[in-house]
């Protein structure tokens, strides 16, 4: 007897993206959930997290640029699970997903200093850091020497 091998397409609606970035969702109750988003695509996600959230509850992804979007769990293996759009993704807002980057903080200087040249230059170069460093230490050191000798005497 003979067994036939078929290859089949994984039934799958959308093709998944790669995602790879932490992500906050919502659930029922608008409590926020740490995630981190495998996979995007139109129809839904693919995500990880240390939550528990059961088969069929209603969660909110906000998504970089294009706003909330509610989802359902439909499937859970472990820490992985896998969601539908209520809504599906168009082709702008799925591009628009995966092209936003994750957010930095950073202290960047204002547009008028970057015009005008005027950053701040009054930064200790590294010499002079250890030099600083140096003689705190030193005047440190001295001070303990002569408080025991004071001390001793």
């Amino acid at each position: 007897m003979m067994l036939a091998a078929t290859l089949s397409r994984s039934g799958r609606a959308a093709r998944r993206i790669p995602a790879a970035r932490p992500a906050t969702l919502r659930d029922a109750s608008q409590q926020p959930i740490d995630i981190f988003i495998e996979n995007l695509s139109a129809v839904g996600f693919g995500m990880s997290t240390l939550a528990d959230l059961p088969h069929g509850a209603r969660v909110s992804l906000r998504l970089a640029g294009i706003g909330p979007r509610e989802a359902q769990v439909v499937r859970r293996l472990g820490l992985s699970y896998g969601c539908e759009f209520a809504r599906p993704l168009d082709a702008n807002d799925l591009a628009t997903a995966l092209d936003a980057g994750a957010v930095v903080n950073g202290r960047f200087g204002s547009e008028d200093e970057k015009s005008s040249g005027s950053a701040d230059t009054t930064r200790v170069p590294p010499l002079g850091r250890i030099a600083v460093l140096c003689s705190v230490n030193i005047l440190l050191w001295s001070t303990i020497i002569f408080s025991l000798r004071a001390f001793i005497a």
